[in-house]
């Protein structure tokens, strides 16, 4: 993150030696400790001898304060897309690239300080495996059904249809990403809903949030089940009209979906 910290330790640019030691530690690294562990050393370590320190110098009584020492923000961008695209081999980017947000350097912005090129190796697996139970499978089915359904009931240019289905899109587009493992259950949640578990050990659910069909008349508050029928509200206005449900009974369910730990 950008700062305006005007007390800085040491503000500066990286060197190309220094940027080029970055770059054999990250590709030496053998799990993701040693990868995060080893950038952070040859990341600081640089900035830290500019005033006769190093990070052996601290400890839990004397503790280093990364957010003093900034380096331009192009050069940690680079850094941290390098960073977190070699902790994929071991599923971990996700981690990797939160704990940097937290433990990294300052930056700051210097227009004059080009991104510096770092090619670093693919080495994610070259398989990712989705095992999908046969009612997961059918949970998918029923989503995209609902998503067609939404489409044609309340129209394919509708806020309704084009909700839901940006976010079954995006949900479903998630379930593919190599940033948590290359092995990843999906089991269901729901009617519309699933559960995942990535090879990584993070776990979480692709829900579908449903709206609940309620009357638009101001000051009720009663909601409105598929067969017509009302459940008042406490403190709703006396039941003396003619309901109006936000959607009609026996339309498709209006909903999206959105991913949750």
């Amino acid at each position: 993150m950008t700062t305006t910290n005007p007390t800085y330790r040491v503000k500066r640019p990286l060197t190309e030696p220094e940027i080029g030691d970055i770059i054999a530690g990250i590709e030496r690294a053998t799990n993701s400790a040693e990868l995060l562990g080893g950038a952070l050393r040859n990341i600081l370590n640089p900035l830290l001898a500019d005033i006769g320190a190093s990070i052996d110098d601290f400890n839990a009584d004397h503790r280093l304060r990364p957010s003093d020492y900034a380096i331009p923000a192009s050069q940690w961008a680079a850094i941290m897309d390098a960073i977190t695209g070699r902790a994929a081999e071991w599923g971990a980017s996700v981690q990797v690239g939160l704990e940097l947000i937290n433990v990294g350097p300052a930056t700051y912005d210097d227009p004059d300080v080009p991104a510096p090129a770092i090619a670093i190796p693919d080495r994610r697996p070259t398989i990712h495996v989705l095992r999908v139970t046969r009612e997961a499978v059918d949970v998918i089915g029923a989503c995209v059904r609902h998503v067609a359904d939404l489409g044609r009931f309340y129209g394919h240019h509708s806020d309704i249809h084009r909700e839901a289905l940006t976010s079954w899109h995006r949900c479903v587009t998630g379930l593919f990403t190599m940033n948590m493992g290359a092995d990843t259950h999906i089991t269901v949640d729901g009617a519309l809903s699933l559960f995942v578990a990535c090879e990584n050990g993070y776990v979480y659910g692709v829900i579908f949030h449903g709206q609940q069909r309620h009357c638009t008349v101001n000051g009720c508050r009663a909601t409105i089940r598929d067969d017509g029928t009302t459940e008042p509200a406490a403190h709703s206005t006396p039941d003396d009209h003619e309901h109006q449900p936000s959607y009609p009974p026996g339309a498709p369910q209006p909903g999206y979906w959105s991913v949750h730990s």
